[in-house]
């Protein structure tokens, strides 16, 4: 018994401290809130977090697209781009932190998200050290990282959607007991038919692009267009997370098709 009792007291103390990863941050504390108030003020941060990022999303990479086009003569320097790889890495560890806390306070976040996260968090940290190629060859030696920028830019656009019209949604299933209070908006999970028409369409083109993105980038490792290891490893990382997007993106679809 007293064997029992000591693992279910550890079991316990992990699910509090949230893992490894909020441990790596934050030291072995409990994170949990006893209160329900804490515990809504924490998904209403995340939310806000969520408003604030989805707008940068949309405007840092339309502002390096167009400065690319107008001022840098097609061929973006090293250090903005590199620039925004650091503040990707910062949103993607900033929202896996959040939501690893989510999760120990009772809301409904896939684990997929939280995971993909860790990805595109790895992937920022390796665009880091990733050699932006200038003149010559610049337009064919960038072409990846312009793709990469679109669809930045696209998904921006879909987190602004998921924001304004999930959210609304997601309080009225609240009231009807059908979602919890510490429930957040993520992907498609809070949608209805009509949303859904819009939203689905959006997030498959996405998950296509991001592998047709990854795909480019293995395509040019491979045929030594641009051979660093970086350019592969990355590449590897956009298709697996635009996989894994689907996967959980059509699981969602059927388990409401199966609830109505």
């Amino acid at each position: 018994m007293d064997e029992k009792r000591s693992n279910c007291e550890k079991v316990g103390r992990r699910s509090r401290e949230g893992g490894a990863f909020v441990k790596m941050f934050i030291g072995p504390i409990n994170v949990r809130a006893s209160r329900k108030d804490v515990q809504l003020k924490v998904k209403e941060e995340y939310n806000s977090y969520r408003d604030r990022t989805a707008l940068l999303f949309l405007l840092f990479p339309s502002t390096l697209l167009i400065l690319r086009s107008w001022i840098w003569d097609g061929c973006l320097p090293a250090f903005p781009v590199q620039l925004y790889q650091a503040w990707l890495l910062f949103l993607y560890t900033g929202l896996a932190l959040r939501e690893n806390i989510l999760r120990i306070n009772g809301s409904d976040i896939r684990p997929w998200w939280i995971y993909h996260h860790y990805c595109a968090m790895l992937m920022a940290l390796v665009s880091l050290t990733w050699e932006i190629k200038g003149q010559p060859n610049c337009a064919q030696k960038q072409r990846g990282v312009q793709l990469f920028l679109q669809w930045a830019m696209m998904q921006g656009v879909a987190m602004l959607l998921q924001n304004r019209y999930q959210r609304q949604r997601l309080y009225t299933r609240i009231a009807l007991g059908k979602a919890k209070r510490m429930d957040v908006v993520w992907g498609e999970t809070a949608g209805v038919d009509g949303q859904l028409w819009l939203l689905c369409p959006i997030l498959f083109i996405l998950q296509v692009f991001e592998a047709y993105v990854g795909l480019l980038l293995l395509k040019t490792a491979l045929v030594g267009v641009v051979p660093e290891w970086q350019v592969s490893f990355c590449g590897a990382l956009l298709v697996l997370m635009a996989v894994g997007n689907f996967i959980n993106t059509v699981q969602t679809l059927m388990t409401k098709s199966s609830m109505k």
